[in-house]
């Protein structure tokens, strides 16, 4: 045959052994994405929870604090996934404090995998971390590992944001733990605000006692009062409450307004036991100019 007639023989642009490759890639990514679902969805293994709930109960919970809500967790880290950090998420009834008038507390507990060199007898360890009820204290849902679980975000000030997901299965328990804590919330928020009124009443009251302070005090004689006696109660001096009320000598009578200390720039205390009167004309009552 003529050689300018013979057919050229096409060449592939590539080797048919990386078709093999990467056909065999391509089925091992598939297969562990499919595994990976199956895990993520599927409900938290009970060992894990029971050892979890031992250790809460035997450790993490104080005399007379119970578990108001509870939810399956799981920490899986993106380089090794198989080796979850399973545990709980609870919400306590702590007692209140003067720092937390609220109480109750935010407990996670998870169940570290165990080191393969480890021996099969030792004990388990926990990563155990505590928040208190409170408004800096935030959890909001979320996703983690590649968006495909569902997860609840735990924020607090200066601590490290934590991410745990839990099982499709454990949806339930997980609205009520937010649930229990936007309570405790809506009872700490009315708290504050009525430890907001008080301080402002206190305030208000200071501000009053300071100006009553301030203000000309007036005594209206009784019977049994003597001049003497009136100064020393009010602590003046016979010769001052003679001098404001421009009395001569010590003859006071019965149901005279005496002046018993004129308008100050300082505050003075009350005496123990007496409440001052006011002055009955507004222009006695103004403070010198």
């Amino acid at each position: 045959m003529p050689r300018r007639n013979r057919r050229k023989r096409r060449r592939a642009p590539y080797p048919v052994w990386i078709k093999y490759v990467l056909t065999c890639v391509a089925l091992a990514v598939v297969v562990t994405l499919a595994q990976i679902g199956i895990h993520t969805y599927r409900a938290d293994p009970r060992d894990s929870r029971v050892f979890a709930e031992r250790e809460l109960r035997l450790t993490a919970l104080r005399p007379r604090e119970r578990v108001i809500a509870e939810v399956s967790v799981w920490q899986r880290p993106l380089i090794d996934y198989f080796r979850a950090t399973r545990g709980i998420l609870v919400v306590t009834d702590a007692p209140p404090d003067k720092t937390h008038p609220v109480g109750g507390r935010l407990l996670y507990l998870g169940l570290q995998p165990r080191d393969p060199l480890s021996p099969p007898d030792a004990p388990p360890t926990f990563d155990q971390r505590e928040w208190p009820i409170d408004t800096l204290v935030s959890v909001t849902p979320t996703r983690t590992f590649f968006f495909v679980a569902n997860a609840l975000a735990i924020a607090a000030p200066r601590e490290p944001r934590l991410v745990v997901g839990f099982p499709a299965g454990a949806s339930s328990d997980a609205d009520a733990l937010r649930s229990a804590i936007a309570k405790k919330y809506a009872t700490l928020r009315a708290v504050g605000w009525q430890r907001r009124e008080e301080r402002r009443a206190r305030d208000r009251a200071r501000l009053v006692q300071e100006y009553e302070g301030r203000r000309a005090w007036y005594h209206t004689v009784k019977r049994g009062d003597a001049l003497s006696s009136v100064a020393t109660l009010y602590g003046a001096t016979p010769d001052q409450v003679r001098q404001w009320n421009g009395i001569v000598g010590d003859r006071i009578r019965i149901g005279q307004k005496l002046l018993v200390k004129p308008w100050t720039k300082k505050s003075a205390p009350f005496p123990p036991g007496v409440i001052p009167e006011r002055a009955t004309d507004s222009s006695t009552a103004a403070p010198p100019r």
